[in-house]
């Protein structure tokens, strides 16, 4: 469980490793060094896991979860997070697409404690990317409910073969979720049914998010700017 971790990862008193703690003034005084620094390492990671996706089934499912709360209109990623994350998710689409011809794709948007499908799941890379641009003219409100949108998914994903992968992507600009119930219930579920989830943070580390990545053998990452957001 979580509060099994090295007390030295998280901030207890509000359950997330803050990025910028991490970072550290050079002999000049200047931090840009250590954030190139973070970067690099990150792209190296992600270079590395390349090798561990092409291991999975040449049939992908993938849902993507994508926080629609108030937190998304916070201006620290240009011009808010969500019409950055717009932008990016249908760069995102295109190469899925592109690198898996034959799989499957859909996004859910989680806001107000609901979660609703944007697109079903299904190979229509145009019919995805208009979706997504679609959002833009979003009424972002409320908190998200984590729960509720990977329960929407899992009601799908539990449904392909367990010869294909079975994934979820999760984009979340909050830093708490709202949920109706125990959300280690859905987690567990989620791993029996072998569904991998991996998140996406634009704030900062979370508890819940890192331990549904580490249960389902996901990957679970926080954004520190815009470029890094797109690497």
């Amino acid at each position: 469980m979580a509060d099994d971790e090295d007390p030295k990862e998280y901030r207890w008193e509000t359950g997330y490793e803050k990025t910028w703690e991490a970072i550290k003034e050079d002999d000049d005084g200047l931090v840009e060094g250590s954030i190139a620094e973070i970067i690099q390492k990150a792209k190296r990671k992600r270079q590395a896991m390349k090798k561990g996706f092409s291991k999975l089934g040449m049939m992908r499912h993938l849902y993507v979860i994508l926080d629609c709360s108030e937190a998304m209109s916070v201006p620290d990623l240009k011009p808010t997070r969500l019409l950055c994350t717009l932008k990016l998710l249908e760069i995102f689409i295109e190469e899925f697409f592109d690198q898996n011809p034959i799989s499957q794709l859909g996004v859910i948007a989680m806001k107000a404690k609901r979660a609703e499908k944007i697109t079903e799941l299904g190979g229509s890379c145009r019919k995805h990317i208009k979706a997504v641009g679609n959002l833009n003219k979003l009424n972002l409100t409320g908190e998200p409910s984590l729960q509720n949108g990977l329960e929407l998914a899992l009601k799908t994903l539990k449904m392909v073969p367990s010869h294909a992968s079975r994934e979820i992507l999760v984009v979340m600009g909050s830093l708490t979720t709202c949920d109706p119930t125990d959300i280690h219930i859905t987690i567990d579920a989620l791993k029996t049914e072998g569904i991998r989830c991996s998140v996406v943070s634009l704030s900062a580390e979370i508890r819940v998010c890192k331990f549904l990545c580490t249960e389902t053998g996901g990957v679970y990452g926080a954004v520190l700017d815009d470029s890094h957001f797109k690497d």
